[in-house]
């Protein structure tokens, strides 16, 4: 009688294993998952930064920053410049001042992830003028 008992036991210990098993596969799973949709959105924060400060450099070297922009696919909307991708956007807002030896422009331009603000970068040129006196 003692075989039947050393079944069972035996039975027990293969499904205590298989059930301890199909847990850590779970688990590991469910981390796999979320490392994935850690690396997705780092790549779209990575893209979404490169892309503020192409918009940056972009304006700090054209003279024209609404054309600049324009042609950069943003659109404006209440003094703002906006461009909207899939999963960010950026905004560029400024001022001009002019000053007693020309004119400055400064620029901002943020990436919005969703309504956070995940960055902002400055952009100003200052073009020259004739000086008055």
């Amino acid at each position: 009688m003692s075989g039947g008992k050393d079944q069972r036991a035996l039975l027990m210990e293969i499904m205590l294993a298989v059930l301890f098993f199909a847990l850590c596969a779970s688990v590991l799973l469910q981390t796999f998952a979320a490392a994935r949709e850690y690396s997705r959105r780092a790549g779209v924060e990575n893209e979404a930064l490169l892309q503020a400060q192409s918009v940056a450099s972009l304006l700090y070297v054209r003279e024209d920053a609404d054309a600049a922009l324009r042609e950069s696919g943003f659109e404006e909307r209440g003094g703002v410049w906006t461009r909207q991708e899939e999963e960010y956007s950026l905004t560029v807002s400024g001022q001009e001042e002019e000053t007693p030896s020309g004119m400055l422009r400064t620029m901002t331009v943020r990436v919005l992830l969703g309504e956070t603000v995940m960055a902002e970068l400055p952009a100003a040129r200052y073009a020259p003028g004739e000086a008055k006196q």
